[in-house]
């Protein structure tokens, strides 16, 4: 759980470096290698936020829309 963590947070400096494509990438890559009882919580959270910080310009990308799949999911 802690390397999901981990690669969220380095999402999260994709999208902040402005690649939200990529950001969007990692994100689901990291959730999807979890089992899904470990999708909850914090984890869940922080990939709820970073897609929350992604502007909705860029919603329409695909994989921001996986993202927004996976964290609904």
């Amino acid at each position: 759980m802690t390397r999901t963590l981990l690669n969220i947070d380095a999402a999260a400096c994709s999208h902040h470096d402005g690649d939200t494509e990529q950001a969007g990438r990692r994100t689901v890559a990291a959730l999807t290698a979890l089992p899904v009882d470990f999708c909850t919580g914090l984890v869940r959270r922080r990939a709820l936020d970073l897609f929350e910080a992604i502007p909705a310009q860029h919603h329409h990308d695909r994989a921001v829309r996986e993202l927004r799949d996976v964290v609904a999911s």
